[in-house]
């Protein structure tokens, strides 16, 4: 069972993402701050990170860089509402992006292609 970090401040898309996620066979937590995030991290490594790139008073694309250099192998989606601060992802090692708003599909299919391209490597 793959396991899935969602990290967003806005608890209705943490309760949604987590149903979503959970009813898809996933094993999922969820953190509310960058602070949430780190604490999580000491007991809980993911597959995958789904993060928000406006996170309060953080960045979701320095935070992600952050991850990257400690935690290359997680996966990272980048999520925001303002596709501006989606150009250039890459550039802070994110894996791949979604834009809001979003449909299940968009969100299962980016994930298990992601989840899948580690399994063939």
């Amino acid at each position: 069972m793959a396991k899935i970090i969602i990290v967003d401040d806005y608890a209705d898309l943490q309760e949604f993402f987590t149903s979503l996620l959970e009813m898809n066979g996933f094993e999922v937590k969820s953190a509310g701050s960058l602070s949430e995030l780190n604490a999580l991290l000491n007991s809980f490594i993911p597959d995958l990170i789904l993060l928000d790139v406006m996170l309060g008073p953080d960045n979701g694309r320095e935070i992600c860089k952050g991850l990257k250099g400690k935690y290359k192998e997680i996966f990272i989606i980048l999520i925001s509402a303002n596709p501006k601060s989606l150009d250039g992802y890459k550039e802070c090692g994110a894996d791949d992006i979604i834009e809001k708003p979003f449909t299940i599909t968009t969100v299962l299919n980016k994930i298990n292609n992601l989840l899948t391209e580690r399994n063939r490597s």
